[in-house]
């Protein structure tokens, strides 16, 4: 090896271990990016071989190269099984109008509807062995109260699990399925309870417990002030308001209503000084017990008791495995707060839950804790430790202010990926808000948390309220500020990739050669700049049709522009509103559309019309669009043809219509099923 490449080595002795979790993260990956479905002993064939290399190899060079060898392997195979695992059957059409039974799993009040997850559920005309575990119910909410465990029945139309809105969008076929949810549904009437649970579990108990503080929140609370103390105290996101949420999302402070890192730390920092204070504070007391352990055990306990009341939602649950790894340090007489406990916590939840790695929560959580622990550990020497009073107060003034500066810098190419959109001022909304919660907010939550078995929470409902109040107010004038939120395009997948390797390497090398990982990430978040917007978008049902009018922005040739898909094309674009048809010189009537240069597009607007498919068909064009089965012999017009046996076998298309000629790409451009679409 030669001799600098061998010293760099050398320097970063200790710290080559934190790379671990990348290592799973690769055979993860891998895993979710296979266009079939492994066999099952895959994962299997693929590990024992490598740790038994692994453990045969003597030369240390040997195993420098297999270890994360080993590591891929075993993240594909945790991916694999884990998939197994929660493996479930899936609907496979629309069941309209089904008398469905289920037991309650999950109650999500959502403004004024509700969603119900059915365990255990027995759908009409439906073999149990095609029956999906668990089943997820919407309906109005007309003022009753549900309760976990509650036997019902509801006259329900069911529907098998969304594909992705677009190529290259998020799945939520694959994120239902690793809940074991494998349908969807509404319900036009509230379902009728059959059989009211009998025995009171601890699930039971504690659900009943957090919709009873949530209730009780919002009504001491009145407006948005109690909904949104409610889901930061209970997770309940969504009785607020949909303005207050997009407020809080486009001040950068969105992460203040998902119960995660933020507030599990303040509540366990809380519980730990207060603990270890009172223990202090009695001389000889003090002296004959470890107050630190002791403190560490009471916040260790709090942060758990609030978990449960969280719900256990995943991010809590990651955060909870931080915060457990920091106060087992403090217990093992080790440093809390380290890289190593934070690769450690990663690597604990990658093989617990593999699939996390692939959602926003998972991505932004570590990406801001990673650059911040990496941040104090390199300049951490520049605390003054014989300060005045006014220099801590500036010293610390400016640690927030870094810190909201690097989990800013961090989080970017994350927030860019998933969510089209950047807060331009989040840092100086992070720089007020953070100070805010640790110091009233989350105070406020613990005291009326601990006083409201004597139903004193009022006191603590003072500081709460006010606290959110101000919140609220600060995200209101952050985003009326000019250019407060930025709609962007997203990174693509490869430059995903390159900037999160940039940000492991910056923080988790040691020497100078770490500065390389600023180019590369912002590399990385700089392919945003190759994406074209696509000329057409047609969803994977083929009921919703968007075409880009030649200034750039969007209308809906077909289906309603507040559909769900509709508005994520619109996020995926950087826009916020459609240009209504009517106002557009395209030419469309109620039969046909004619799109781009000549009419080198058709859309059959109604599924039914055969004297419009007729026409379509024997006229020229490059592409005709109709959402029905349309055989290519009896259509010999079209160059190109997209019919509904396309769209089920390819799902979603995006098209740009080029001189060359129409470039397509689809959700499934590679043939192939997968557990969570078995197509």
């Amino acid at each position: 090896m030669p001799a600098r490449l061998a010293a760099l080595l050398a320097a970063e002795r200790g710290r080559l271990m934190l790379w671990s979790p990348v290592g799973l993260m690769i055979g993860i990956t891998i895993y979710f990016q296979l266009a079939n479905e492994p066999p099952a002993w895959t994962g299997a064939a693929l590990l024992m071989p490598a740790v038994l290399l692994l453990l045969l190899a003597r030369r240390h060079w040997l195993r420098f190269l297999l270890w994360p060898l080993m590591l891929a392997a075993l993240g594909f195979s945790v991916a694999q099984l884990r998939a197994h695992y929660v493996a479930t059957p899936l609907l496979a059409e629309e069941l309209p109008f089904r008398t469905v039974e289920g037991t309650i799993d999950e109650i999500d009040p959502v403004e004024e509807r509700i969603k119900l997850v059915l365990s255990q559920p027995v759908i009409e005309d439906l073999p149990p062995e095609a029956t999906p575990r668990r089943i997820r119910v919407s309906f109005r909410d007309d003022g009753e109260s549900w309760r976990i465990g509650d036997r019902v029945r509801m006259q329900t139309t069911l529907y098998p699990l969304p594909h992705p809105v677009m190529p290259g969008s998020y799945d939520f076929a694959r994120h239902f399925y690793f809940r074991s949810i494998g349908g969807n549904g509404f319900a036009v009437r509230p379902p009728e309870v059959i059989a009211p649970r009998t025995e009171l579990g601890l699930k039971d108990s504690l659900n009943d417990l957090r919709h009873a503080i949530g209730e009780d929140m919002r009504a001491h609370m009145p407006g948005a002030v109690g909904t949104v103390a409610g889901a930061m105290t209970v997770g309940e996101t969504g009785p607020i308001p949909e303005d207050i949420k997009n407020t809080l999302r486009d001040a950068g402070l969105a992460h203040m209503l998902a119960i995660a890192g933020l507030h599990l730390g303040i509540v366990a920092a809380i519980v730990f000084f207060t603990a270890r204070l009172l223990l202090t504070l009695y001389p000889p007391l003090a002296l004959r017990i470890n107050a630190k352990k002791i403190a560490a055990v009471l916040a260790l306990l709090s942060a758990g008791i609030y978990l449960s009341l969280a719900g256990f939602p995943i991010p809590a649950q990651r955060a909870f495995i931080k915060v457990a790894f920091l106060f087992m340090a403090v217990l093992l007489d080790r440093r809390g707060i380290t890289l190593r406990t934070l690769s450690l916590a990663a690597a604990f939840i990658l093989l617990v839950f593999p699939e996390a790695m692939l959602g926003a929560s998972f991505q932004l959580s570590f990406a801001a804790t990673l650059a911040i622990v990496a941040f104090y550990e390199r300049f951490s020497h520049l605390r003054g430790s014989r300060q005045s009073w006014g220099g801590r107060v500036l010293h610390e003034a400016l640690g927030i202010t870094f810190t909201s500066l690097v989990a800013t810098l961090a989080t970017m190419p994350f927030i860019l990926y998933n969510f089209n959109r950047f807060a331009a001022f989040g840092v100086i909304a992070n720089m007020i808000v953070i100070p805010l919660a640790t110091f009233i907010i989350m105070p406020g939550m613990v005291l009326s948390l601990l006083l409201m078995p004597l139903g004193w929470q009022a006191i603590g409902y003072a500081p709460l309220s006010f606290g959110t109040s101000l919140m609220i107010g600060m995200a209101g004038w952050v985003t009326n500020l000019p250019y407060a939120s930025l709609r962007l395009p997203a990174p693509n997948d490869a430059g995903l990739a390159l900037s999160a390797f940039g940000l492991l390497w910056l923080c988790l090398m040691r020497s100078r050669w770490r500065l390389a990982g600023i180019p590369l990430a912002a590399l990385g978040v700089a392919t945003m700049a190759l994406h074209v917007p696509p000329d057409m978008l047609i969803s994977y049902d083929g009921r919703q049709v968007m075409a880009r009018l030649p200034d750039g922005h969007y209308t809906m040739l077909k289906g309603s522009g507040r559909s769900f898909t509709a508005q994520a094309w619109l996020r995926s674009e950087e826009q916020d509103e459609l240009v209504p048809l009517r106002e557009t010189d395209l030419d469309c009537d109620k039969e046909l559309c004619h799109y781009g240069q000549d009419g080198r597009v058709l859309l059959v607007r109604k599924p039914q019309d055969d004297e419009a498919l007729t026409a379509a068909c024997t006229g020229k064009s490059d592409l005709l669009i109709a959402w029905r089965y349309v055989h290519t012999a009896d259509c010999p017009g079209p160059a190109q043809l997209i019919d509904r046996d396309a769209l089920e076998r390819h799902g979603a298309h995006a098209l740009w219509l080029q001189k060359s000629g129409i470039r397509l790409l689809t959700t499934f451009d590679r043939p192939g099923t997968r557990l969570w679409n078995p197509r």
